[in-house]
């Protein structure tokens, strides 16, 4: 059976860029898994002169001076920009991996037998679980996202795991 852990939203703006934001949840005994449900919109900025105005700034902050206005002129290739916001799990005894994915909406599980690509399987011991949102970029004015955290899924809802990984610690 299962039950929801953790459900929380929040909302981002460009200055949330580059942070990380960390919740905690109780698992109160060895659940059969956890089920992590991730999404964040908007994905991409639609305001193409928005966009440029970006561009150009950090061609100008990052770009060799005698390449600037080249790469001004053909700023149309960085398009479109996106958002980009990934997750990374700790258990009660550490790290259990991370998926540095694009897609704005992602699930992610994790059991004893099997983990999606990403994170590591094996126990899940009862303890305080962290999942930290990593903001790597918000282009967007504003950007909201989603976490919602199972524990106690079946093995058959385990549809995103295409691999397993040995669990050592």
């Amino acid at each position: 059976m299962k039950k929801q852990l953790l459900a929380v939203e929040g909302t981002l703006t460009p200055l949330s860029s580059k942070s990380h934001i960390t919740y905690s949840c109780l698992v109160d005994e060895d659940p059969a898994s956890l089920d992590m449900e991730f999404r964040y919109t908007p994905k991409v900025m639609e305001d193409p002169e928005a966009s440029r105005l970006l561009i150009w700034e950090a061609i100008e902050k990052y770009e060799a001076a005698e390449l600037v206005e080249l790469r001004k002129a053909e700023w149309e290739r960085y398009m479109p920009l996106q958002n980009l916001l990934t997750l990374s799990v700790d258990d009660p005894h550490g790290f259990r991996g991370s998926a540095h994915r694009h897609p704005s909406e992602q699930r992610h599980m994790l059991c004893e037998q099997e983990a999606s690509p990403g994170f590591l399987a094996g126990p899940l011991p009862s303890g305080i679980w962290k999942i930290t949102i990593s903001v790597h970029c918000v282009v967007t004015p504003e950007c909201t996202y989603q976490l919602i955290v199972h524990k106690g899924g079946q093995s058959r809802d385990l549809g995103s795991v295409r691999a397993a990984h040995a669990y050592t610690t």
